[in-house]
């Protein structure tokens, strides 16, 4: 069984709930991502983590019916970026957002 993703108790019980974000859900990866996502997670609880070198497939994803926005700590490859999307989308997700170290915006989309 998969361990839900870092700080996502709160996305899971909202969604169980019947209800969804607002916003965004930002997802945090790469080197400094838990920090980043601990310093988020105190202003928007719909706050994510992936830990440095892990695949997502590791973890159950809280985001049925959200709206994603990666937000990249280091420079994470695009294979890697694509893998995030691909599993973000099998857990539902409408649409995915990539933002790089530098500020680069790419968007996914469910057909990967």
């Amino acid at each position: 069984m998969k361990q839900l993703a870092p700080y996502g108790k709160f996305l899971k019980e909202l969604i169980s709930s019947g209800k969804f974000p607002t916003n965004d859900v930002y997802l945090f990866i790469g080197d400094y991502s838990w920090p980043k996502a601990k310093n988020f997670q105190n202003m928007r609880s719909g706050t994510l983590c992936l830990p440095p070198r892990h695949h997502p497939s590791q973890y159950e994803w809280p985001v049925m019916g959200c709206d994603i926005l990666i937000g990249d700590t280091s420079e994470s490859l695009p294979e890697y970026i694509e893998d995030i999307a691909y599993e973000l989308f099998s857990y539902g997700a409408n649409i995915v957002r990539y933002v790089s170290k530098e500020g680069l915006l790419t968007i996914y989309k469910k057909d990967l």
